[in-house]
């Protein structure tokens, strides 16, 4: 999630820090932004971005306050303990895991994305946020392939599956530790089942 805003008083602005925040859960409504209303926000405008992962995909939600011209106020939410409003959504995307999964394999070997990667690129000027979500995934792929998740069976318990699956065999060498370590890292960032990171493997590994 990433926010930013500013006030006006007066003749002067006053312009606030972009703040990121990362969650594992993202806690909330699924259309809208919840915040706690306090009185020194109200003259204040603010614009929302959340990025996550659903069970329909990747997700790229935006949202606006203008002052309190376009909230909605709930007296009473599970969540919070005093009023709050509800937040406008000016905008929602869905972003194709396809995509993800043809920038990693662009270059599956290496070990940071490819910013020349027009597909990468093009997610960065839909939002910032995109930077992050990259740098984790690439983060999760290493730590598969030489962290703390380097001596996981789900890489070559994934690799079995490739080869009753779908016939393909991958021999123990450096090359193929990296490319499963990569397989796995998506199919955590990308909550993908082994089936459909086998499909993808198939399509742009091979």
């Amino acid at each position: 999630m990433r926010y930013s805003g500013y006030a006006v008083e007066g003749s002067t602005y006053y312009e606030f820090e972009t703040v990121q925040m990362q969650t594992d859960v993202l806690y909330g409504e699924s259309y809208a932004i919840l915040e706690e209303d306090n009185t020194w926000e109200v003259n204040t405008t603010f614009q929302y971005e959340v990025l996550y992962v659903s069970d329909d995909g990747l997700i790229l939600k935006k949202f606006y306050r203008k002052k309190l011209d376009n909230v909605q106020t709930l007296e009473s939410h599970p969540l919070f303990q005093s009023t709050i409003w509800i937040i406008e959504e000016t905008a929602s995307e869905y972003i194709n895991e396809e995509d993800i999964i043809q920038i990693v394999t662009q270059d599956v070997y290496a070990s940071k994305v490819p910013t020349n990667s027009s597909t990468y690129r093009y997610l960065l000027e839909r939002s910032e946020l995109f930077e992050q979500f990259f740098e984790d995934l690439y983060t999760e792929m290493d730590n598969y392939y030489n962290g703390v998740k380097q001596d996981s069976p789900e890489k070559w318990d994934f690799a079995n599956f490739l080869q009753s699956e779908y016939g393909v065999q991958l021999e123990q060498s450096e090359g193929a530790d990296i490319v499963l370590s990569n397989c796995l890292g998506l199919m955590r960032k990308l909550n993908l089942t082994y089936a459909e990171m086998a499909e993808y493997f198939c399509k742009y590994v091979l």
